[in-house]
């Protein structure tokens, strides 16, 4: 009987397996719960980071296009203003030209390879052959660069090279085809003398003038003999 009271109550003093296990196990999911919730919290974290981040890309490539398009727009509508400009070329003959002027602008709605001019000169042995190249045309003028045409406009003033000096208030000179044609009233000098007219053309180099619309010419005609031969006849009479 004492022996058995005795190990009933040794028994009882022991921990049972199933006391010790169980603050282990609740205390392993309080962790796991933790840290599932930590990856979670992460992995939100992350996701909107992402997230931002691609806003913040999409927003500047908006703004970029945005302002490019507007830098665009100003360039576009603003006149391009160039000093001191210089076009080259060649007639059909290869003879080298050059147009010169103190501005060349640029308007934003001037046809493509127009440009307007300042003071434009003209270097070509067509119009000034040895004359000084720095001589202004006129006091405005026009360069059409595919066509190669040059407009001179208000106190036009040229020569060709067989010596006839014209003013008038417009020419178009054709530089390919060394030809000059004129819709305003021209006055002219040279060997022949002086004429007037509403209209002309220059071709063929200069070598043909050609006036229209109430032309009047006043001819100089050089003397064929000389004093000294005249003063014998003089003395006979």
């Amino acid at each position: 009987m004492t022996s058995l009271t005795a190990s009933f109550g040794h028994d009882a003093l022991q921990p049972t397996p199933h006391a010790s296990w169980e603050p282990r196990r609740v205390l392993a999911l309080s962790v796991a719960r933790r840290r599932t919730a930590f990856v979670r919290g992460l992995r939100l974290f992350f996701t909107a980071a992402a997230l931002t981040i691609l806003g913040i890309l999409i927003v500047q490539l908006i703004l970029g296009s945005g302002g490019g398009a507007a830098r665009e727009a100003e360039a576009v509508g603003t006149d391009v203003r160039m000093t001191n400009p210089r076009f080259t070329g060649r007639d059909e003959n290869l003879t080298p030209y050059a147009v010169t002027a103190d501005v060349a602008i640029r308007r934003r709605d001037a046809a493509d390879g127009v440009t307007e001019l300042e003071r434009p000169r003209l270097d070509y042995n067509f119009l000034d052959a040895g004359a000084d190249v720095s001589q202004v045309l006129a006091e405005s003028g026009r360069y059409d660069l595919p066509n190669r045409i040059l407009d001179l406009y208000s106190d036009v003033n040229f020569r060709t090279r067989a010596g006839y000096e014209f003013q008038s208030s417009h020419a178009r000179i054709f530089l390919r085809e060394e030809r000059v044609i004129g819709q305003e009233a021209v006055a002219g000098t040279g060997p022949m003398g002086t004429i007037r007219a509403d209209s002309y053309e220059i071709s063929d180099g200069g070598n043909r003038i050609v006036f229209t619309g109430n032309v009047r010419a006043r001819l100089t005609q050089s003397r064929t003999i000389t004093e000294a031969e005249a003063s014998p006849e003089e003395g006979n009479e």
